[in-house]
């Protein structure tokens, strides 16, 4: 019965036109699209590179070539209230990113910055999750900026 089941499932799906992800067409896997992220170092790097292709996935309005981004991270932690026994109790992660976007008829430049703050918890564990949540935020918030950017230059807004 769960045979009988699974192969009408496969059936009907099949018909659908349903597609995976993943899937390879015609026998290699499909690019990126038109905009290609460069590598961009450190673990907040690749976090906002994996934030940029999702932001960049659904492309650009009037680009029509390939193109590659380059963009040069720059973030810094401050610790901005100290409690009375010296210790920290807030801080603030600020991330700069420099893009370059360049093509054979393209060639675009801008620059984008982000802060993101966070309570210091007393454990020192603690700290180091809020500051990886705060560098995340900050990166994905980036690639937003950076994306939106990009767009409205293409438009010419």
């Amino acid at each position: 019965m769960k045979f009988v089941l699974t192969a009408l499932l496969l059936v009907f799906t099949a018909a659908c036109g349903f597609q995976p992800v993943y899937a390879p067409v015609n026998g290699k896997y499909a690019e990126g699209g038109l905009i290609e992220v460069a590598a961009i170092d450190g673990r907040q790097g690749h976090m906002l590179r994996r934030a940029l292709q999702q932001e960049l996935a659904i492309g650009v309005p009037g680009l029509t070539e390939k193109v590659t981004l380059t963009v040069n991270l720059d973030s810094n932690l401050s610790r901005l209230a100290l409690q009375p026994d010296g210790a920290a109790s807030r801080s603030s992660m600020l991330a700069t990113g420099v893009y370059r976007l360049e093509g054979e008829n393209t060639s675009m430049t801008g620059r984008s910055s982000v802060e993101t703050g966070f309570l210091v918890p007393d454990s020192p564990y603690g700290d180091i999750a809020a500051q990886t949540n705060a560098g995340d935020r900050a990166m994905r918030v980036l690639a937003k900026q950076i994306a939106d950017d990009i767009r409205l230059k293409f438009t010419g807004a």
